[in-house]
């Protein structure tokens, strides 16, 4: 039972980090392509550390849910079906994973190339 409450909890965890990730790569897309002005030292410096911290949860856990998946997701009535169509959520969620990320690395070099990296307001 206890390695059934484990499991459960992580993949809600691992679920939670997927959206955390998400999340923080399209605020770093929406802030490269459509922010005003320069980037905000301490909004670029949240939003690396959401978005790697995410990463990092979402492959640790994703290790978990690898190993316990056939005994607690495999769905019987899906059988091998579920292989392919599982694949292909996973190529559609590291191409958004990748493009995300390189919108983290683009807004972090746009951060470094500023030239005056005090903002208003920042507190870094």
């Amino acid at each position: 039972m206890i390695e059934a409450i484990f499991v459960m909890m992580n993949n809600y965890f691992h679920d939670l980090a997927v959206a955390f990730l998400f999340a923080s790569c399209v605020m770093a897309r929406i802030a490269l392509h459509h922010w005003p002005g320069p980037p905000s030292p301490r909004g670029v410096e949240i939003l690396r550390k959401v978005a790697w911290g995410s990463l990092v949860w979402v492959l640790l856990g994703g290790v978990v849910r690898v190993y316990f998946f056939q005994e607690y997701e495999w769905l019987p009535k899906a059988g091998t079906a579920q292989v392919p169509a599982l694949a292909i959520k996973h190529v559609v969620l590291v191409a958004l994973t990748v493009w995300g990320l390189i919108g983290v690395v683009r807004l972090n070099k746009r951060l470094d190339e500023t030239p005056d990296r005090t903002v208003e307001g920042d507190h870094a």
